[in-house]
């Protein structure tokens, strides 16, 4: 039962952290942003990015927790995989782990940068390049993020 558990939560951090990503990069900023206006701080990718870096993280925070410990829980029963899983298994951590410091970077250090515009009026100067800082990290994870969770659904097969 615990790894059922275990699992839901995997899977529903993947499709939240992936749906959120696709929606807000994909559909949303596309369609509200005018590309001849200057990104500032009351445009819809500053909204949008405020709320979206510190979601994808937690999100990656619950998929590394619940992967790291289905492995704990089930370290005896990964003796009988076919050859090459490790193999996928490796890849697949390389891109959760790029993803993990992509999405951290983007949340404690560049939303960092804009989220005290009151306190420090001289970085509105920056607002412009961190969040385009910004939307380049998101759409790295966006693809990190899903080609970790293909290899995932790959290695379910073994």
């Amino acid at each position: 039962m615990t790894n059922v558990i275990i699992i839901f939560i995997h899977l529903s951090a993947a499709g939240v952290a992936l749906g959120s990503l696709v929606f807000c990069l994909k559909i949303y900023l596309p369609m509200v942003e005018d590309k001849k206006v200057e990104r500032n701080e009351n445009s819809p990718s500053y909204k949008v990015l405020d709320l979206l870096t510190p979601t994808v993280f937690a999100c990656m925070l619950a998929l590394v927790g619940t992967g790291v410990y289905f492995l704990l829980e089930n370290y005896s029963a990964q003796v009988g995989l076919k050859p090459g899983y490790y193999n996928l298994f490796g890849i697949k951590m390389v891109f959760v782990a790029g993803a993990f410091f992509a999405s951290m970077y983007s949340a404690f250090s560049l939303r960092i940068h804009i989220s005290d515009l009151d306190l420090n009026p001289g970085n509105k100067k920056l607002v412009p390049q961190t969040l385009k800082k910004m939307i380049g990290l998101s759409k790295m994870t966006l693809w990190m993020v899903a080609i970790a969770t293909f290899l995932g659904i790959w290695l379910a097969r073994y």
